[in-house]
């Protein structure tokens, strides 16, 4: 009698003890994370593709996705197809566009044609917002540097963890490339929490801008990847100019860069891990 008590005690005694997965789970979340220049859907030959852009993201099997240079019904080139809603849809991922340029449909009653950049997400987004960065309009070049949105933020609730997704697509002029970096760290450095910035950022490591920051931020392929990282132009990359930045808040377990053909760009990964306020 006094055995079976004995062990009865001390199997509750086990049984009440945290263990080391749960007490981890209760602190950090993985998120896998993947950020791609999609070309509107055009592989490096210039034919419309859109199925191997879907494959490839599916295959990848990520939580979160950012999309650059994303087609909604914008032209003949994409068959005036909602390039983000279609991904959405095949990938059953959540889905929110941030058009650089909205203009009016070729024909009255249709949609406006837009273009931009994209988050897919498979946890709940809790809010949206399309920030302006300073751009050169390849629509009205003659205008010069002038505020443009096609900054998206997402915050995406994953497990109880609010984190800030944002996308980027930088110009290719140095200058502007360097103001809108300021800019971005601006509006990055208001928010509180975990912070993943990604996107094709038209630079290399070693340039003035993604010196700034690094300064700031976590470049994941710096710390978490191996070999050159080249992305770009595809199919024989030669450049790293799409990355991931993260907060110190989120930790970078790996990151790599996924040698799928389906654009010009390759995509890059990277699986991190958030952790939760106390």
């Amino acid at each position: 009698m006094r055995i079976g008590l004995v062990i009865m005690c001390l199997y509750g005694m086990v049984m009440a003890l945290p263990t080391t997965a749960g007490a981890k789970e209760e602190h950090s979340r993985p998120l896998h994370v993947v950020t791609y220049n999609i070309q509107h859907g055009a592989n490096h030959h210039g034919q419309l593709d859109l199925e191997t852009i879907a494959e490839n993201l599916q295959s990848s099997e990520a939580d979160v996705i950012t999309l650059q240079e994303v087609d909604k019904h914008w032209s003949e080139r994409s068959r005036f197809v909602d390039e983000a809603a279609w991904l959405g849809e095949r990938l059953g991922m959540q889905v929110r566009f941030a058009p650089i340029y909205s203009l009016d449909p070729l024909r009255e009653g249709e949609p406006r044609r837009e273009y931009g950049l994209a988050i897919l997400s498979r946890y709940p987004i809790v809010s949206f917002e399309n920030h302006e960065l300073s751009r050169i309009s390849s629509q009205e070049p003659d205008k010069g540097v002038q505020k443009l949105p096609g900054f998206p933020e997402a915050v995406i609730n994953v497990r109880g963890v609010k984190v800030h997704v944002f996308s980027t697509h930088l110009s290719l002029n140095p200058d502007v490339r360097m103001l809108e970096t300021e800019e971005m760290l601006e509006i990055i450095h208001r928010r509180e929490g975990p912070v993943i910035l990604t996107g094709d950022m038209n630079a290399e490591p070693g340039s003035p801008e993604m010196k700034r920051l690094s300064a700031e931020m976590t470049d994941a392929f710096a710390v978490g990847g191996d070999g050159a990282g080249w992305t770009y132009p595809v199919p024989a990359p030669v450049k790293r100019i799409d990355d991931v930045f993260v907060s110190s808040d989120v930790r970078v377990e790996s990151c790599e860069v996924l040698p799928v053909e389906g654009s010009d760009h390759y995509p890059v990964s990277a699986r991190l891990s958030v952790e939760k306020s106390e």
